[in-house]
């Protein structure tokens, strides 16, 4: 198959050519008109792939206590906002229905859905602050422990790929370095972190922050505290919910500046309220308000979640926002891939790689989706 446009995103520019896929991999590029049998998208922009890191579920299900037949909608819904790979991130729960939902995620993927690829499980809970626990319930949060954690290790083995954690509460920093050890990215999450906590975690390996600005210990200037730290660390990811609700657009583009074209991590932090309609809804474990924006609400008024679209999001990023495109761009396909070890096969369009291509009209609407090469989604004409 041919793939042409004017605009593909190649080197971190917008460049006309011709991709040539092949077996679910980009295997050239050619020169733009090089090729007379294509599939022409004219001017529309096609990209790598959206990767989301941080995403908790979809209309009504949620990876805290997922059934197939939810998780199999979500894996299938993904790409119509262009996310081609995802962590299916669960948040705090009690530790058997984590397990159960675990457990699904493993039977599910083994299945080989049609869909956003399932790169493996984040872990935002429950080793988090009580202070900064944002919309987590307090009663179900745990003291970092190795030994607390090693039944969720054994339980998904090499699929457990990332886990937030208050790191000034994980004495020694022992469940840190145990998770690096594996192999496992840590962030620092929902913490009242200072600057010198942050500076020791970094020194062991941990190397991200959750949600920056939100559930965390925020910047003054006699205690940079742990939104400081995210800013002053440049060799550290930053994610961010670039919403204009969780954080001011003004703040994404302070945090997009300061991390630059390669350390920023746009996510959705969509929860189970996605694909809901505004209003109240009752779910097991709490009663959510979302409001016009798709936000939830807790009835206390804290945010619990959103409903965003990885589509939305970067026409926020290159908006409102005041982010240059590669910035925009690379926060959710490269950066994310490269925090994630996978920027060999996934993140950019280049020779060899995975042809996970998401391609957008000038109103970032989703004209289709590729996951390896098989188009999963498509603009209803």
């Amino acid at each position: 198959m041919y793939l042409q446009s004017e605009r593909i995103w190649i080197d971190e520019d917008f460049k006309p050519a011709i991709l040539r896929i092949d077996d679910g991999k980009i295997r050239n590029i050619l020169p733009y008109g090089s090729v007379s049998n294509v599939t022409d998208y004219g001017n529309r922009r096609v990209f790598p792939g959206f990767i989301d890191i941080h995403s908790h579920g979809y209309q009504g299900s949620n990876a805290n206590d997922i059934s197939p037949e939810g998780l199999l909608r979500w894996v299938e819904v993904l790409p119509s906002e262009g996310v081609t790979s995802f962590l299916f991130s669960t948040s705090t729960a009690p530790v058997q229905r984590l397990y159960q939902s675990m457990r699904v995620y493993l039977d599910t993927k083994a299945t080989r859905p049609k869909g956003a690829n399932m790169l493996g499980i984040h872990m935002e809970g429950p080793f988090l602050s009580v202070e900064f626990r944002g919309a987590h319930h307090p009663e179900w949060l745990l003291e970092p422990d190795v030994e607390t954690f090693k039944p969720f290790l054994d339980l998904c083995k090499n699929e457990l790929k990332m886990i937030a954690i208050a790191v000034e509460r994980d004495t020694d920093l022992a469940l840190s370095k145990f998770c690096i050890a594996q192999g496992i990215r840590v962030a620092i999450g929902h913490s009242a972190a200072n600057l010198e906590d942050v500076r020791k975690a970094r020194a062991v390996g941990v190397n991200d922050f959750t949600h920056t600005y939100n559930a965390m210990k925020g910047l003054h200037h006699r205690e940079p505290g742990t939104v400081g730290a995210a800013m002053r660390f440049d060799d550290m990811y930053a994610e961010v919910i670039a919403d204009g609700v969780h954080v001011h657009f003004d703040a994404v583009n302070i945090l997009g500046i300061r991390k630059g074209k390669d350390k920023l991590i746009t996510v959705t932090d969509a929860v189970s309220i996605k694909g809901l309609t505004p209003g109240v809804h009752v779910f097991s474990d709490r009663t959510v308000m979302i409001d016009e924006k798709g936000c939830g609400h807790l009835e206390d008024g804290r945010l619990a979640g959103s409903s965003n679209r990885m589509s939305d999001l970067l026409n926020n990023l290159v908006g409102p926002c005041e982010l240059p495109w590669n910035t925009s761009v690379n926060s959710m396909t490269k950066n994310p891939a490269t925090f994630l070890g996978i920027a060999d096969h996934k993140g950019s369009i280049a020779i060899g790689l995975d042809a996970d291509i998401t391609i957008l009209d000038d109103d970032f609407n989703i004209v289709e989706t590729y996951v390896d090469g098989k188009s999963v989604f498509k603009e209803a004409k």
